[in-house]
């Protein structure tokens, strides 16, 4: 696995700045400049796309979500704790509405099954209306409101929990041995070409740009034909 040093110094070579860079703490002037750019580049790379699956937190896999609702409460936001999904905002970029299933918390998988997906306003004006507000049993459908939270349809009781996936929000390089280990290795190097890119706009250098730009698409389509949610159809409607 690649750090954020060796990345760095990788870069260093590519871009044919002299020195020696041993750690990136307290770094400045030039070397703060490839630190500052690895870092971005690495945001860069994983912002390429919305649906990268290595950013895919699944709940089948240990991490997604999964939280039990409370009686007469429809809304649960991002957040940590009872009455929220248990996802820290700093953590989340968006859900994956069709992977959410629902089952008796005391049954377990047993009787588990996945949820309808409406739009917020089909939820909004189904289950947030009227006397249905005071209706409450196991929920058959979820929708994604404007703050991200999951409401269910209908109002529950507190006998359910609920799980389901979502993308990861990008990830950080921070310290010298930190790793982008959400990125598969032989494609890391894409981190290094984005970087360079910057550093070429920096200099006025067009050639140095040219040569970035061209093997950082190269990597990222590779990676994109690699890890890239798959579409499929939808399910049968009863």
């Amino acid at each position: 696995m690649t750090t954020f040093l060796a990345l760095t110094q990788r870069f260093q070579l590519e871009a044919a700045v002299s020195g020696t860079i041993t750690t990136l703490n307290g770094v400045t002037g030039e070397f703060l400049r490839l630190k500052t750019w690895i870092q971005q580049g690495y945001q860069d790379y994983q912002n390429e796309r919305f649906n990268w699956e290595y950013l895919r937190s699944s709940q089948l896999l240990g991490q997604g979500v999964s939280f039990q609702t409370i009686s007469g409460q429809a809304e649960y936001p991002l957040g940590l704790g009872a009455g929220t999904v248990g996802v820290a905002e700093d953590d989340f970029a968006s859900w994956i509405p069709r992977s959410f299933r629902d089952q008796t918390t005391a049954s377990g998988v047993q009787d588990q099954f996945p949820l309808a997906v409406l739009s917020y306003d089909a939820w909004r004006d189904t289950y947030a209306m009227g006397s249905m507000q005071t209706v409450t049993t196991r929920p058959v459908a979820i929708a994604v409101g404007p703050n991200n939270s999951i409401c269910v349809g209908p109002y529950p009781t507190s006998t359910y929990t609920l799980t389901g996936d979502f993308y990861l929000s990008p990830r950080l390089l921070l310290t010298d041995d930190d790793e982008p280990t959400v990125i598969p290795v032989q494609f890391q190097i894409g981190i290094v070409w984005r970087a360079l890119w910057y550093y070429g706009m920096y200099e006025a250098a067009p050639e140095v740009v040219n040569r970035a730009e061209k093997r950082y698409r190269q990597t990222c389509r590779q990676l994109g034909n690699l890890r890239t949610y798959q579409v499929t159809p939808g399910r049968a409607l009863a």
